[in-house]
């Protein structure tokens, strides 16, 4: 059970949140740098820390993994691993 995990709601749905985690990671991975609110930052931090982990140990199922939670965005996870 994940008792105390707090999540920021943002002013968004679920979906529409998840959405914007990975645009924003989308953009990070690409562009390096973002201009973004504070919350929306804190928010992004454990998402990306997940995909870099698992970019670290480059085997066919992290790859899969971090495509579905990049949209599929082949640029992004070429960068990520490379």
């Amino acid at each position: 059970m994940k008792h105390g995990l707090k999540q920021r709601k943002l002013n968004r749905t679920s979906s529409h949140r998840l959405a914007l985690l990975k645009n924003l990671s989308i953009s990070l991975i690409k562009h390096e740098t973002i201009t973004t609110t504070t919350e929306k930052a804190k928010e992004l931090r454990p998402f990306i820390e997940k995909l870099v982990t698992k970019a670290k140990s480059d085997n066919l199922s992290n790859r899969k993994y971090i495509l579905s939670k990049l949209f599929n965005n082949k640029e992004a996870c070429q960068k990520l691993f490379f």
